[in-house]
């Protein structure tokens, strides 16, 4: 829960001086784990932190996958582009039978968090008995298609790819756990896990089967290695999620303990035919539109591979390079917060979550890409380093991903803030309307002006990424509009967002662009790329972000008095990610401290903060004990 005062002092409301619940005097006596129990944006925010140097690790780790693994298990971008468009075909399929969850989880966990804490185990179980009965008549109905119509069909070759990805649908509830807790915004807990289940689990898998596959494809020429890698791949990446969710089933417990509740309470049925009703209607007016962006999902994967050939290895290098270039996605993830604001009558706060997740998006993006444009510059000898000639052409497709992806935080928080405040007849009516501008598009894209055959490559690479943007912008424009004029007035403090964080990116770029042309070039035709490149990571990926970005974001008027709280309150939850929070923190004090701008581009929070507060009186008045309030 965050707030707007100082360093020790403490923000009241007339109706707070007899609250008969515990409260902190300074955040400085409460643990970490009490302000993960408050509500508030801190949350998300601090989940950010808490998750970075898990991410660094995972981009280290997959430096060193890339380069001394990636060669061997994948050496032909085939191996994946096998895989991507063989089950691509499914997604429609599969998305069908989840309309009866879609969204569930955004919409009831977060208000009964507060409201009812029971009943949110009943949502939780009917996620679970639904999958379960659903994923047997997926994993079925995918296998008879697979061996019985496939084999004489241009896609012949992928019978096996398809019977196997479709036992991933079964038992289908696998990532139950880690998702309840990520709507609940026990970031700190989903941070392990995905690192966990990512990092450690997936990659032994992966590597394991991948290597299996290579060695059966060796073995049987009718197979091969191209497609046994493929196979491998789909196996590996499949089994490490039942570990993952033993492991999540354990956190969950853990976090579920104050509830009085357990992850094997999870597998009865205790849930009513009013709750089934419920969720269905939910699921299926808040999943049906997103079945239409899986018809043109599925429209698009055949005008592709009709009309363009060798599409799996256009796929292949696309989706290595999103790898890279989808970092410009990075953001917070609000969870069930909107929800959890505006479902138990408190909408001040969902308007200012909603303005804080832009504002911190758009400082994240705005240095993300200068960072981002310095890598497309030195990726081609890294590429050549690691021993990935095959993968050179995904350098084309690198900055065409990050424009894409510049739009999905802000296209997410719209979605969930139309979930999240029950408007989910306009959110069908654009979701329909986004995916029919798709179809149109990749339609005229594809066929009609024939860009792929008449540009070749320089439109292939644009097009894979960037082709559905039209339907995305329209839709995503759309939807800001209603939510501003129909239902919270969205209120976005632009200078924070995006001018002074982008006045810091254009004078840090400008120093970026002199070491790679001053002194990584030079170091690396002497010594070579690997050692150029140690110098580069240090500098660009660890100190300038925090120790230099930031500050300068301060001064320049990017931070008020709320926001510097949240930050406070961030740096104290994120665990190990206190090595970034807490120097940002500390040199952006110093920063603030300097500047004729602080403060004079506000975000209002007082309602926010008043709102926060009065959650968790009804929380503390619903749960089995008190947890004290900052």
């Amino acid at each position: 829960m965050d707030t707007g005062t100082q360093p020790g002092q403490q923000a009241t409301t007339p109706h707070e001086r007899h609250d008969p619940s515990p409260r902190a005097d300074s955040i400085n006596e409460l643990k970490p784990q009490d302000l993960w129990e408050n509500i508030g944006v801190h949350r998300p925010i601090a989940g950010f932190f808490y998750n970075l140097p898990l991410y660094l690790v995972t981009l280290i780790l997959g430096i060193v996958f890339s380069g001394i693994m990636w060669s061997i298990l994948y050496p032909w971008p085939e191996s994946a582009g096998y895989r991507g468009a063989a089950t691509a075909l499914f997604g429609l399929f599969f998305q069908v039978f989840d309309l009866g969850t879609a969204n569930i989880m955004n919409r009831f966990i977060g208000e009964a968090n507060v409201k009812n804490p029971q009943k949110m185990l009943h949502y939780v179980q009917y996620f679970i008995w639904y999958q379960m009965i659903t994923g047997l008549m997926q994993t079925t109905s995918v296998s008879i298609y697979a061996l019985y119509f496939v084999p004489g069909s241009q896609l012949s070759y992928a019978v096996w790819i398809m019977l196997i990805h479709s036992t991933t649908q079964y038992p289908g509830f696998l990532g139950v756990f880690r998702n309840v807790m990520n709507t609940l915004q026990q970031y700190n807990k989903v941070a392990v896990l995905n690192f966990i289940a990512g990092e450690l689990f997936q990659r032994v898998t992966e590597i394991g089967f991948v290597l299996l596959g290579r060695w059966w494809g060796m073995s049987d020429p009718a197979v091969g290695e191209i497609m046994g890698i493929a196979i491998g791949s789909i196996i590996g990446l499949y089994v490490d999620d039942f570990i993952a969710t033993l492991v999540s089933a354990w956190y969950f417990s853990k976090v579920m303990k104050s509830y009085g509740l357990t992850a094997r309470a999870c597998f009865r049925r205790d849930f009513d035919s009013k709750l089934v009703k419920e969720c269905l209607s939910w699921g299926i007016k808040s999943g049906l539109p997103g079945l239409t962006w899986g018809v043109q999902v599925f429209i698009a994967t055949v005008l592709w591979i009709t009309y363009v050939p060798q599409y799996t290895t256009y796929l292949a290098l696309a989706g290595f390079a999103g790898s890279i270039g989808g970092l410009m996605g990075m953001t917070i993830d609000l969870g069930g917060s909107i929800s959890e604001a505006t479902f138990n009558g408190k909408p001040k706060l969902a308007q200012y979550i909603i303005s804080q997740a832009w504002r911190f998006t758009g400082m994240i993006q705005c240095f993300l890409f200068s960072i981002l444009l310095v890598v497309i510059l030195v990726l081609d000898p890294v590429l050549r380093l690691i021993g990935l000639e095959y993968y050179l052409l995904s350098v084309a497709f690198v900055f065409p991903r990050m424009v894409r992806e510049i739009q999905q935080p802000y296209n997410n928080f719209s979605g969930n803030a139309l979930a999240g405040t029950g408007n989910i007849n306009f959110q069908m009516l654009m979701n329909f309307f986004e995916a029919g501008v798709c179809l149109v598009s990749w339609y005229a894209f594809i066929v009609w002006f024939q860009l792929p055959q008449r540009f070749g490559l320089s439109a292939i690479t644009w097009l894979i990424p960037c082709g559905e943007m039209p339907g995305i912008l329209a839709k995503t424009t759309l939807q800001y509009v209603f939510l501003h004029k129909k239902v919270l007035p969205i209120k976005i403090s632009w200078f924070q967002s995006f001018v002074a964080p982008g006045i810091a990116t254009l004078i840090i770029f400008g120093g970026e662009i002199a070491w790679v042309f001053l002194a990584f070039e030079p170091i690396r035709a002497v010594h070579g790329t690997l050692v150029a490149l140690v110098p580069t990571i240090i500098i660009f990926v660890i100190i300038v972000p925090f120790f230099v970005y930031f500050p300068l974001t301060g001064y320049l008027g990017a931070w008020d008095e709320g926001s510097m709280e949240i930050l406070r309150k961030a740096a104290k939850m994120s665990g190990p990610g206190r090595f970034f929070s807490a120097p940002a923190y500390n040199l952006l004090l110093a920063a603030t401290r300097r500047s004729i701008l602080h403060g004079r581009f506000k975000i209002d929070d007082s309602d926010a903060i008043a709102d926060a507060r009065d959650l968790m009186r009804i929380r503390n008045a619903k749960g089995a004990y008190k947890i004290r309030i900052a």
